[in-house]
């Protein structure tokens, strides 16, 4: 899957063209253009985007990110990775949070329908890959790295023969902030026990949140250790948020190694059994 594959491919807007592939994913590893079909708002400051992959399914592997190219009021070009929620036969969503200072997130946000943006695939945008071969797998993420975990979750819960089970530990401000959550609850609800998600919102150590009975605080060591699958050759811990959360779990993103210090470590988690997306 790492070895990109030379096709003939006619993206929105362009003319036929040799390309490079990374994997299944449509998307090549150079800059196409899709048309933005559909936008809406989920919450006070998150998007989900509709692209049109034109006849052809996205077909992204999982797991899988692709890149966006957008640019600033000067016409700086800035490039950030997303992971898909959902892919259709025509289309995949993009499920963005609108940040006051992202070049990327604000660009699109004030894009128009049929408003073409730019894409690419390269092979470091292939990640973990399933199937993932583990009785279990704990997921701690926060905010918008809610993405890799549900585009794993999806596919873990809808194979046919699959028995994997599935502990969230799923991390956000407020209330407000939780994305996914009619999703989540849907998933959970479907899933005969498989899947168990656990939500922790960090505004509420401070002051209680009306109609909120939930973990408060942080994802940290205690609370690890008492929702998560132990420590086995069987399990797998997949973590994905901002970097204080790589920090304090399990050491930077780019980093495959586990501190000593960090929550993971100290818990008996090894390196094999921790993907950091």
């Amino acid at each position: 899957m790492g070895m990109a594959a030379s096709i003939e491919h006619k993206s929105e807007g362009e003319s036929e063209e040799k390309l490079e592939y990374a994997s299944t994913c449509m998307i090549p590893t150079s800059f196409i253009k899709l048309k933005l079909v559909k936008k809406k708002s989920t919450s006070h400051n998150t998007r989900l985007f509709t692209f049109s992959t034109g006849k052809t399914p996205l077909n992204l592997p999982t797991c899988a990110c692709i890149l966006v190219r957008g640019f600033d009021a000067e016409g700086k070009e800035a490039i950030r990775p997303y992971t898909p929620v959902t892919q259709g036969k025509k289309t995949f969503d993009l499920l963005i949070k609108v940040y006051e200072n992202g070049v990327v997130s604000q660009y699109l946000d004030k894009l128009k329908i049929k408003d073409l943006v730019e894409f690419k695939h390269i092979p470091f945008n292939i990640k973990i890959q399933y199937p993932f071969n583990k009785k279990t797998i704990t997921m701690l993420c926060g905010g918008t790295g809610i993405s890799p975990m549900w585009q794993a979750l999806d596919k873990l819960l809808t194979t046919k023969g699959d028995t994997t089970e599935v502990v969230m530990l799923f991390g956000n401000r407020g209330m407000e902030d939780i994305l996914m959550k009619k999703e989540l609850k849907k998933a959970e609800k479907k899933s005969k026990g498989r899947f168990k998600c656990h939500h922790i919102l960090s505004s509420a150590a401070k002051e209680p949140i009306k109609g909120y009975s939930g973990l408060v605080g942080r994802i940290d060591k205690e609370k690890i250790e008492k929702l998560a699958f132990p420590p086995s050759a069987d399990t797998m811990v997949f973590v994905c948020g901002v970097p204080a959360m790589y920090d304090s779990l399990c050491g930077p993103r780019n980093e495959k190694e586990l501190p000593k210090d960090s929550a993971l470590a100290e818990l008996g988690y090894t390196e094999d059994m921790v993907f950091k997306f």
